[in-house]
């Protein structure tokens, strides 16, 4: 079964890294340097400690057609509209796979001309290094829910068992992805403001209090019934990632563009279209916009 993977990014790598051993992985990269380094050198992975350098097949992401059985979507929120726009020129028939964080994306998804679509959540850490390297710092899974259309050879994925890199379904893919965005709309915009771990949210009673206003103002705008368990879940999570660093922390690091439009954005409007006032949100929005390309160092 071909599998193709749309990113070369943290995610990105990650999948491709986990599944070369089962399926035939082409990596389709957004530059030609990353795809010559990852062919020359190979993809590397790092856990505990140890690496495992792995062959796989990379291609700048539009020199050709796709050419998949599954396609898995990972790039960013902001670059989802180019590779729409391209998928639909082609009209292939792969089932695609979105990996995206927050929930801006489910209106670009209407515009697929796409039989086979699924949405998925990452709990995985991961961190990029370099162009052709990846570092697994946190043991977790990836849940898919079928958006529309049929799974089709995707239920082979679903029945594999790869060790460290398990796959799950979930009935409701709204709920799905309403709980990510919940622990998304805290941790990222926090972490990143405040430049810290994901543990530290948890550590630093100030820290932890600041979470918790949010929390309350994010579920009324969301309408969340289930509360309790929601922020039971973001402990959670927090405790099993608490060395990691956010994706939103790394982007602004890196001098990335992130993805808090999708994130908190959304929350913003939810909380508009029922007049639920939400400044927190609006603050740490402005807060992580202000932030985007600065210099670091400076």
């Amino acid at each position: 079964m071909k599998v193709g993977v749309i990113g070369g990014g943290a995610i990105g790598l990650l999948v491709a890294s986990y599944l070369h051993e089962q399926y035939d992985v082409t990596i389709y990269t957004r530059r030609q340097e990353q795809a010559d380094l990852l062919n020359r050198q190979k993809l590397r992975l790092i856990k505990h400690g140890n690496e495992q350098n792995i062959p796989v097949r990379a291609i700048p992401f539009g020199w050709e057609r796709v050419e998949a059985d599954l396609l898995f979507i990972t790039v960013k929120q902001y670059d989802l509209a180019h590779v729409i726009e391209q998928w639909n020129e082609w009209s292939e028939t792969a089932t695609l796979i979105f990996l995206q964080n927050g929930m801006g994306h489910i209106r670009l998804l209407s515009q697929l001309k796409q039989r086979n679509v699924v949405i998925g959540v990452v709990e995985h850490g991961a961190l990029k290094r370099d162009d052709r390297t990846v570092e697994h710092t946190g043991i977790g899974k990836i849940t898919l829910s079928l958006f529309q259309g049929q799974f089709g050879r995707l239920k082979r994925l679903l029945n594999a068992s790869i060790p460290d890199f398990p796959i799950g379904y979930e009935e409701d893919w709204y709920g799905m992805l309403t709980k990510k965005l919940v622990v998304n709309a805290l941790v990222n915009p926090l972490t990143a403001v405040l430049r810290v771990r994901n543990g530290e949210l948890l550590n630093v009673h100030e820290y932890k209090e600041m979470m918790r206003l949010l929390f309350t103002e994010v579920c009324a705008a969301l309408a969340l019934s289930n509360g309790e368990e929601a922020w039971e879940h973001i402990v959670r999570i927090c405790e099993k990632t608490a060395n990691n660093r956010s994706s939103m922390l790394s982007d602004l690091e890196q001098g990335r563009k992130t993805e808090i439009e999708a994130i908190l954005g959304y929350v913003m409007e939810k909380g508009n279209e029922r007049n639920i006032p939400t400044p927190l949100c609006q603050f740490l929005f402005h807060a992580v916009k202000g932030m985007e390309g600065r210099d670091w160092n400076e």
